[in-house]
């Protein structure tokens, strides 16, 4: 049975690599490049920091400790993955990669750190329009930053789809812990 998934996934995983190849353009390479470099590591560390900053500024240890101990494990979790699973990358890369393909370190970061400034500010904007716009652009960059690497071919559809399940898991495994054991003992909720 599990071969069965392993191999139907493989062939969905291939299938789509070859479509996604009759859709590359030149510019179709140069936007999918900026996007996906948006993602990267050191892109996210920079506005990681900048969050943190922000957090620490208007005064909110919950959400600054939170976002530093979620990104953390979403990093260990994709290296460690990576690691054990060992699954290269597809062959036809339009850009030079290393490391392994699964998960997408992009999409399970770009989805953490986008659910957890949805969760963080969500509430503190109190014009619905702007907060339903506020969580589609968010949500919408996390999908083109994940997707950005299906297209430049260093990922295969499963290791995007696998890496946002796997951010919105450990995000909602976040929220959850840390307003149930330690937003309340902050806000003195019994």
């Amino acid at each position: 049975m599990n071969s069965h998934i392993l191999l139907f996934a493989n062939k969905i995983d291939l299938d789509v690599i070859g479509a996604m190849s009759s859709f590359v353009t030149p510019f179709g390479v140069k936007v999918a490049l900026f996007v996906s470099n948006i993602g990267s590591p050191y892109s996210f560390l920079l506005l990681a920091i900048a969050a943190v900053m922000i957090f620490w500024l208007y005064k909110k240890p919950y959400y600054l400790i939170q976002f530093i101990v979620t990104l953390g494990v979403g990093y260990l979790s994709v290296y460690v993955l990576k690691i054990l699973i060992a699954k290269p990358r597809p062959v036809a890369a339009l850009i030079q990669v290393g490391g392994y393909s699964f998960p997408s370190g992009h999409a399970t970061v770009a989805t953490l750190f986008c659910s957890l400034l949805i969760f963080a500010y969500k509430d503190h904007i109190k014009n619905v329009f702007l907060r339903l716009l506020f969580i589609i652009i968010l949500s919408i960059s996390a999908l083109a930053i994940s997707f950005s690497r299906v297209y430049l071919s260093v990922h295969y559809l499963s290791d995007v789809v696998v890496g946002i399940i796997l951010g919105l898991l450990i995000s909602s495994l976040s929220v959850f812990i840390f307003e149930n054991f330690f937003r309340k003992k902050e806000l003195n909720i019994d």
